[in-house]
C-alpha cells in the first residue's frame, strides 16, 4: 500500500524490485566451511573473488540467513559485503562499495522504517501545552511509527533509523508536513510546536518551502506554527542558528528554544535569539525538589522574561511539581500530568470534542 507522501521520495535500500547480495573474502579465498554454508543458502560463485545471490526487494530476509550462517561459523570478520540493484560492478570487488557484515546488519535492522514509510505507518502524535489557566494553549507534534505487530515505535528510534538509512533530512521534512495536516484535521486552535534540527538547514528558504506551502494550503497562520529548535542539535556556529531563525521569522513563524537546562546556555542563546518560547528541559523539571534546582529554574525564567519569551516547563508529571513551577513563574506546562503524546483521535476525545 504505497503512501502518497512518498511518491517523490527515494528510499535507499528499498527503491528497487531486485537486489544482488555479494560477499567477498577479506583475504585469499573463502574457507571450505564458509563456501559450503553460502552455497546452502543459494549463493553461487561468480569468480575467485565473490559469491552472490539475486533477491527480491526484501533482501533483508536473505541477508538474515547469511548473517546467521556466518555468525555460527565465527566468520563475520572474514568477509565483506556489497549490495546493489544489479550485478554489474559486483563481479569485481570495489572497496568503496564494500561494507562489513556488522554495517549491513545495522542497515537491515533499520529497514523497518522504510517499510513503515512505504506502508503509511509513520504518523504524528500530539501532546497538549497547557496554560496557567489550565486551558490548552497548543500542541506539540511527535513522530511515531506503528510496527507490523501493532507496537508503537517512539521518535528516538525513528530518528536513529533514519540516520542509518540516510533519510533523516527527508523524513524530517515529511514529518513537518504531516504535523500540520494532523493538527488541521483535529480542528484544534492555538499553537503547533514542531521540532526542528538547525544543523540540517543550509538553505532555510529551500528547507522550509514544504512547510510554508502546506501551511498556506491549509490556511494555517504561520505565527501559530512554532519551530522548536532542540538545544542538543544547536550548531556551534551561533550565527548559523541566528540566520535560520531570522529567515523563519521573516516568513512569520514563531521560534522556541528547547531543552534549556543551564544558566550559561540560557545567557548565551536567549538574548541572542530572542525566541518567542523557551522550554525548560524535562530532566531539570524532574529534579525540582533537589537542592539548587528551583534557583536554576527561577534564573532561566528571569533571563527568558527579560526578552519577552514565554517559558514552558516540559516533563511535568505531578501536581506538586506543577504547583511549584507556577509559583516560580513558569507560563506554560507540558507533561504526562496532563497527557502523553497521543493520536489525534485520543486528543480529541480528551478535549470532549470527539464526535459520537
Amino acid at each position: 500500500m504505497p503512501a502518497p507522501l512518498l511518491k517523490n521520495f527515494n528510499l535507499p535500500w528499498h527503491q528497487h524490485d531486485d537486489y544482488w547480495l555479494a560477499l567477498y573474502p577479506k583475504t585469499g579465498d573463502f574457507s571450505i566451511l564458509v563456501q559450503s554454508c553460502l552455497e546452502k543458502l543459494g549463493l553461487r560463485k561468480n569468480n575467485e573473488e565473490s559469491m552472490s545471490i539475486r533477491t527480491g526487494r526484501n533482501w533483508n530476509a536473505v541477508w538474515q540467513q547469511v548473517y546467521a550462517g556466518l555468525e555460527s561459523l565465527g566468520a563475520l570478520e572474514d568477509v565483506e559485503v556489497a549490495l546493489a540493484p544489479d550485478m554489474e560492478g559486483l563481479m569485481r570487488r570495489v572497496d568503496s562499495e564494500c561494507r562489513t557484515p556488522a554495517a549491513i546488519q545495522v542497515i537491515a535492522d533499520s529497514m523497518w522504517l522504510g517499510d513503515a514509510l512505504i506502508e503509511d505507518r509513520v504518523m504524528c502524535y500530539l501532546q497538549p501545552v497547557i496554560g496557567g489557566n489550565e486551558k490548552t494553549f497548543g500542541y506539540e507534534s511527535f513522530a511515531r511509527a506503528k510496527a507490523i505487530d501493532g507496537r508503537i515505535v517512539g521518535g528516538d528510534k525513528i530518528i536513529a533509523a533514519s540516520k542509518v538509512l540516510g533519510i533523516e533530512y527527508m523524513i524530517d521534512r515529511m514529518l513537518h508536513v504531516e504535523a500540520i495536516k494532523t493538527f488541521v484535521s483535529s480542528e484544534f486552535n492555538g499553537f503547533l510546536f514542531v521540532n526542528f534540527f538547525p544543523g540540517f538547514i543550509h538553505r532555510p528558504s529551500v528547507y522550509l518551502e514544504g512547510l510554508s506551502d502546506t501551511a498556506k494550503s491549509f490556511g494555517v497562520v504561520a505565527k501559530h506554527i512554532v519551530l522548536d529548535f532542540t538545544n542538543s542539535e544547536t550548531p556551534r556556529d551561533l550565527g548559523h542558528l541566528n540566520n535560520v531563525c531570522d529567515y523563519a521569522r521573516s516568513r512569520g513563524y514563531s521560534i522556541a528554544l528547547d531543552d534549556i537546562s543551564s544558566i550559561d546556555t540560557a545567557r548565551k542563546l536567549i538574548p541572542e535569539i530572542r525566541p518567542d518560547f523557551v522550554k525548560i528541559d524535562m530532566q531539570l523539571v524532574r529534579k525540582i525538589d533537589e537542592p539548587g534546582t528551583r534557583e536554576t529554574i527561577r534564573a532561566l525564567i528571569e533571563i527568558s522574561h527579560e526578552v519577552g519569551s514565554m517559558v514552558i516547563a516540559e516533563g511535568v508529571e505531578t501536581k506538586e511539581a506543577h504547583q511549584a513551577l507556577k509559583l516560580l513563574g513558569v507560563d506554560l506546562f507540558q507533561g504526562y500530568l496532563f497527557s502523553p503524546p497521543v493520536p489525534v483521535e485520543t486528543a480529541l476525545a480528551r478535549t470532549g470534542t470527539l464526535s459520537s
